[in-house]
């Protein structure tokens, strides 16, 4: 016969390493919702990732946004790519100032392909570059000159994704002494 999960603490801390792809979506919205069914009142997860695929990364941000209980991510080390735009999405946002921060426009896989399937994957990676750069416009504030920046890779600095909004302020993910820490 199976144990039964303890319960959650009411403040839990987890971590998720790894890239944005459908498995990983999949581990944290389960994890996150078991939050939602028991008396959890804060979530913060150390999180890192290099990124993955638009779509999951988009899925990830949207859920953040509408998770119902305070959600708090923090950059340990590097967010890339899709990774932070799914970052975007949590209520609060912290950064290690060490932690670095990078996006970029959309790319393919390189594949020979004929030219109707060419088109068509085209069509893809510009819907995609237009709806991650309007979740990025709906949340930060910075110089054209480092928007110009998209098209051959935009790294910034913990002090300037707080400046810029991406982060809310330079802080340390530092579980209390005895904490139970959970994995994705």
């Amino acid at each position: 016969m199976a144990t039964p999960p303890q319960p959650l603490p009411s403040i839990v801390y987890a971590v998720y390493c790894g890239p944005i792809d459908q498995a990983a979506v999949q581990k944290i919205t389960q994890g996150l919702s078991r939050a939602t069914t028991e008396s959890v009142k804060e979530v913060h997860v150390m999180f890192q990732s290099l990124g993955g695929g638009v779509g999951d990364g988009i899925a990830l941000y949207n859920f953040f946004r509408a998770f119902t209980v305070d959600l708090t991510l923090y950059n340990v080390g590097n967010i890339s790519s899709i990774a932070l735009v799914s970052y975007l999405g949590a209520k609060r946002r912290r950064t290690n100032t060490f932690a670095t921060f990078m996006t970029h426009r959309t790319t393919s896989p390189a594949i020979a392909l004929e030219g109707g399937k060419l088109k068509a994957m085209t069509e893809s990676v510009v819907l995609d570059d237009q709806r991650t750069e309007a979740i990025l416009r709906k949340h930060i504030t910075m110089p054209e000159d480092k928007w110009a920046a998209l098209e051959t890779g935009l790294w910034l600095t913990a002090a300037e994704a707080v400046k810029f909004g991406i982060a809310d302020e330079i802080a340390e993910f530092a579980p209390p002494v005895g904490s139970k820490i959970f994995f994705f």
